[in-house]
């Protein structure tokens, strides 16, 4: 560096200084002052609160510095309220008690605790949208547990030993009709038979599971995977009719059912909205998938457009690759990051070879000289819709046209719902019924899964499927109990340590020459050596392993705050005390009891908006001056 740009910097410092220094101290004034009282937001003390501790070490973990230190005693027992996980997940399967099942080495009994949730266990661990890790509070650490391929660990494994606890209902001479054998539908018929109801389901396809079976390609669910589970529902004494359309609900209460559960999906795909939609070379997502996975071929040529950015669209796109198409291009009107498809999923798709085109939108479908051509338009980003992502928004004059051999919409669906049933739709063609029971207007009628939620992930509908099987039960005369118990009472493991650290073991996929040209399941379920490692990871949320000692090194924090962030209780917090000179002193260890929160303290909004709303606005004592005194015009 030369003199001169030195010297130069020097002199700009100098002028700073010498402006400022008759004017007062810029400062924020502390709590503790009697003027304007300051809105603290990050504190000058931490502070622990033993008794929303349960002793995760997620703090100890999320510390850049290694601040903190904890060690708790080896045996937990288990709060009253489940873990996050739990709770995300919309049919409430207690992912963290199977977790630990696995990890000590009981898959068998993984299995049972989910199946007191769900009748579909193995196609949950293949395909389901896990809502649950997007709730896991290994997030602040590294990365979610992986909970779904731990499921299918243990689905992998299952021995058939839930069966021992399976309770049967004696019979009740109820009959109820289900129309349709989707994982809603079924849900409620698995329910209702085992509250003693007779059950029939009907099923206008040539094969049960609904979008399970029409709308997810083999590739992702084998038909064997399927099929066991829907044997399970069988075995239970489910009657299943397929090819056996229901024009009528009325006309099946007056054959002597007492009540009618329609579960008739969304199998009509969205049309493109645009120009030219309804070419014969524009095929519906649903459409194409339904034909493929009922053994069809759909000769689509070597250059194929899918529009969409759901799964619908990755499972056009990556069953088009293995139809034979050789440019697949997937246009997506926002970004990646919007998707709403698995993130998992869009890897899968890439690594297959489809094209992802983002912030494009079609605006006409056309013919010219018997050749098929899309016109697109550029799109931009603009505020956010009731949704939360940015509103897409076209670009003037920036269309472009691409020549097709076939385009796949697969931008939405929706139910349909035959006059005759004389039920109530909105504007979506979704059935109105009431979203505490499910129940219609007419009485002993009620509707869920996609009929009612639009597209919906299988775990939702089968989670309405439960609310169902309970509103139809109570309406029968039971008492809508569907709760079971099929697992051994737990004893909490001991733990010692804090839990591994580590991310998630790689996975592995059959080799990739091979996927392109076949429907065998693409992933290959981890070895007990690799869930034995995922479990490890898990913090437990559900159970309280009692600090025993909780230190921080006070001389090495820099008061950050991630150790706040990170706390899934809010066991931490940062208070508003004057700044300890003794925190400076690198030697310095503070003890649990020395963190301990006083009554008296007052904490910050760090973190935590609900106190942060009740302290007073932030005040520089600069701006004290500037504040018009009474009488003084503003």
């Amino acid at each position: 560096m030369s003199f001169s740009i030195f010297g130069t910097g020097m002199l700009k410092g100098l002028v700073v200084t010498f402006k400022n220094l008759l004017r007062r101290p810029v400062t924020v004034q502390y709590p503790e002052q009697r003027l304007n009282l300051s809105r603290r937001e990050r504190g000058t003390v931490l502070a622990w609160s033993m008794e929303k501790c349960i002793g995760c070490y997620t703090c100890q973990q999320a510390c850049p510095h290694g601040c903190i230190s904890i060690e708790t005693a080896p045996e937990g027992t288990l709060l009253n309220e489940p873990a996050p996980c739990s709770t995300k997940c919309p049919a409430h399967v207690d992912a963290a008690r199977y977790i630990r099942c696995i990890a000590d080495g009981k898959p068998e009994e993984a299995v049972a605790v989910i199946r007191e949730k769900i009748p579909f266990p193995s196609v949950c661990a293949y395909i389901c949208a896990h809502p649950c890790e997007n709730a896991c509070n290994r997030r602040e650490i590294d990365e979610a547990i992986s909970i779904r391929k731990l499921k299918r660990f243990a689905a992998d494994h299952d021995n058939g030993e839930w069966k021992k606890n399976v309770r049967q209902s004696t019979p009740t001479g109820k009959k109820v009709a289900i129309i349709g054998a989707g994982p809603a539908g079924l849900t409620v018929a698995y329910y209702l038979s085992r509250k003693g109801h007779s059950i029939r389901v009907f099923e206008s396809l040539p094969k049960a599971g609904g979008m399970m079976k029409v709308g997810i390609p083999d590739y992702r669910l084998p038909p064997t995977i399927l099929e066991k589970d829907i044997q399970e529902i069988e075995n239970m004494g489910v009657k299943i009719d397929t090819n056996s359309r229901v024009e009528s609900v009325s006309a099946l209460m007056s054959q002597g059912y007492q009540a009618v559960f329609v579960g008739i999906g969304a199998h009509q795909a969205m049309a493109l909205g645009v120009p030219g939609n309804n070419d014969s070379g524009v095929l519906g997502g649903v459409d194409f998938l339904r034909e493929i996975n009922l053994g069809q071929h759909v000769p689509l040529g070597n250059r194929v457009a899918i529009i969409g950015g759901g799964n619908t669209a990755i499972d056009c796109a990556r069953t088009a690759i293995r139809e034979g198409a050789n440019e697949v291009s997937l246009i997506y009107r926002r970004t990646r990051a919007e998707m709403p498809a698995a993130p998992e999923e869009v890897e899968e798709a890439v690594d297959e070879g489809v094209r992802l085109v983002f912030l494009a939108a079609p605006s006409k479908v056309f013919q010219q000289d018997g050749k098929l051509f899309l016109e697109c338009i550029r799109m931009k980003l603009g505020e956010e819709d009731s949704s939360g992502r940015c509103r897409p928004e076209p670009i003037e004059g920036s269309e472009y046209i691409t020549e097709l051999d076939h385009i796949i919409s697969a931008v939405s669906q929706s139910p349909i719902v035959p006059k005759e049933f004389a039920m109530e739709i909105d504007r979506g063609n979704r059935l109105i019924v009431d979203k505490e029971t499910l129940a219609s207007k007419t009485p002993g009628v009620y509707a869920g899964g996609d009929a009612v939620l639009g597209p919906a992930t299988v775990i939702e509908c089968i989670a309405q499927g439960r609310i169902a099987a309970s509103s139809i039960d109570k309406y029968l005369g039971g008492n809508g109990d569907i709760t079971e118990i099929l697992a051994a009472p737990e004893e909490p493991l001991c733990r010692t340590g804090s839990p591994l650290e580590d991310f998630r073991p790689a996975g592995d996929t059959i080799p990739h020459e091979s996927r392109l040209h076949t429907y065998e399941g693409v992933e290959i379920g981890w070895a007990q050596k690799d869930a034995l490692s995922e479990c490890s990871r898990c913090l437990r949320c559900d159970i309280r392993y009692k600090p025993q000692k909780w230190e921080l090194k006070g001389g090495q924090c820099i008061y950050c705050g991630l150790c706040v962030e990170a706390c899934p209780f809010n066991a931490l917090f940062m208070g508003t005390e004057y700044e300890r000179s003794s925190y400076r002193l690198a030697e310095q260890v503070l003890q649990k009891e020395e963190l301990l929160t006083p009554q008296v303290r007052q904490a910050s909004g760090y973190y935590h908006p609900e106190i942060a709303a009740t302290l007073p606005e932030q005040t520089l004592s600069i701006d004290a001056e500037k504040k018009p005194k009474n009488g003084d015009k503003k």
